[in-house]
């Protein structure tokens, strides 16, 4: 964003003109979303502060009840942050004055994203009072970037942010305190590989078959089972698989679980392989091999994984096939390929990349730097799932539910991702498309949701989706 603001400023764009753009864009927002009551406006010492008193000074045009509080006298106001002030041309209090001051809304203009030090004395007084809170670029307190409260914050119904999303608005827990979140368009265009889960993002990339297609045309997906007793998660992951798309789906399982499986599939077939040597064998046809659900950690594993990554089709790991590596994770990376698919959930990804999630800056970037180690794309899972590619291409999702925080949940997850990956789709689209749809399914469901739900909820989702392609 920062770049992106000078870059405009480059082209001739007064700074003062984008601040006026971003307070009326504050005071609508507010005035459209919360029509009536009075409102308390906070403003700090710098360019939110500015748009603060842009949108006072709008607002009470609108006839709305304004009073503004800045956290420096007015005469001690520089630049921009000054120009706005005298646009306001009102009375100003001070902070204090503002802790006791009736109120229905507060528009909390102190701080925006680039906060690097937490709240203190009454502006931290203010943030725990409570009320009804809309907030400028991100709420108060809060690091836009590391996507963390850096102390007492301000708990917001809305925030209101300008050009694109920062990464608070969609990273847990920032996000938390953001309630709903409005981009506006100020007129500053904005590159960015970082990008909020969508179907607009690649609606058009979305398999479907053409009437010339046939079963081996769509791709052959292989899920390796688990043990007698540890069946299920490949089932749910390969009928997934099956019902997203994947032409051919064949269930891999030992012998002794071979009965076990066969009677609970129909569609998918079901081929038993005994150790790696067979399992090499039997991964010759495929176009992607899942992996991990249900596989015990076991040397069995680490071997069915090395066999897998030195066939021919893209691999899905798991669960169990990433933990049997977690302390020779080189062993791992060093095998993995550009176009393989990691889908750890948080235990799981700390097992094999260590302290990544407390040392850098947010989710975004371990999980870049995740798949930089790994060299392939990694998915992890969350209720702000983040998927991320060696070139520093990634994605957010944060279309979810908190029902699928339920057991094989994420099976379901990989077998999505890896029957859409078996149709020939990028690897890192196919993960996106897996998250958004199997977070719209568990929306579908609702309470109650178990795992063997949401693969039923594929059809209408599809045809839905399909329908929008035309």
């Amino acid at each position: 964003m920062q770049a992106a603001e000078q870059a405009v400023f480059a082209q001739g764009l007064d700074s003062f003109e984008l601040m006026q753009r971003a307070g009326d864009a504050v005071a609508e927002f507010v005035h459209a979303n919360w029509p009536e009551g009075s409102i308390q406006v906070l403003c700090g010492p710098g360019g939110n502060g500015g748009d603060g008193f842009v949108a006072a000074s709008k607002l009470a045009k609108l006839w709305r009840d304004v009073k503004v509080y800045s956290m420096v006298p007015v005469a001690e106001l520089t630049g921009d942050a000054a120009k706005a002030a005298a646009l306001w041309g009102g009375p100003v209090g001070t902070l204090e004055d503002a802790v006791e001051a009736p109120h229905d809304l507060v528009l909390d203009g102190l701080f925006g994203g680039g906060l690097s030090r937490p709240l203190e004395g009454t502006a931290a007084q203010l943030a725990q009072r409570g009320g009804r809170v809309i907030s400028i670029d991100v709420p108060s307190g809060i690091c836009g970037l590391r996507a963390k409260p850096l102390g007492p914050c301000f708990i917001a119904e809305g925030t209101i942010t300008f050009a694109a999303l920062r990464p608070a608005h969609v990273l847990r827990p920032a996000s938390a305190y953001c309630g709903n979140v409005f981009v506006a368009d100020i007129g500053v265009p904005v590159q960015t590989r970082l990008m909020e889960n969508s179907p607009m993002l690649w609606l058009r990339m979305l398999p479907q078959p053409g009437m010339a297609d046939h079963k081996h045309s769509r791709g052959h997906l292989k899920v390796l089972s688990g043990g007698i007793s540890s069946t299920g998660a490949a089932r749910l992951a390969v009928r997934a698989g099956l019902r997203i798309g994947a032409g051919l789906a064949t269930l891999l399982t030992p012998p002794s679980a071979l009965m076990v499986n066969a009677g609970q599939l129909t569609a998918v077939m079901v081929k038993a392989v005994d150790g790696a040597e067979e399992l090499a064998e039997a991964i010759q046809t495929a176009s992607v091999v899942i992996a991990g659900p249900g596989a015990g950690i076991t040397p069995a594993t680490r071997a069915n994984v090395e066999a897998i990554l030195n066939g021919p089709g893209r691999a899905v790991l798991d669960a169990d096939a990433l933990t049997v590596f977690e302390s020779q994770q080189d062993e791992l990376f060093k095998r993995l390929r550009p176009t393989d698919l990691l889908t750890p959930h948080i235990g799981e990804f700390n097992r094999l990349f260590g302290d990544l999630l407390e040392t850098a800056t947010n989710k975004v970037e371990a999980v870049r730097q995740a798949s930089v180690k790994a060299g392939c794309t990694v998915l992890l899972k969350g209720p702000d799932t983040v998927i991320a590619q060696p070139d520093g291409g990634a994605v957010v999702n944060i279309h979810a539910t908190r029902w699928l925080a339920t057991a094989g949940s994420g099976d379901v997850l990989a077998g999505f991702a890896g029957g859409l990956m078996a149709q020939g789709i990028d690897t890192l689209v196919a993960a996106s498309m897996a998250a958004w749809i199997h977070g719209e399914a568990g929306r579908r469901v609702g309470a109650g949701l178990i795992s063997e739900d949401l693969e039923r909820q594929v059809p209408d989702i599809l045809s839905a989706l399909h329908g929008e392609i035309g």
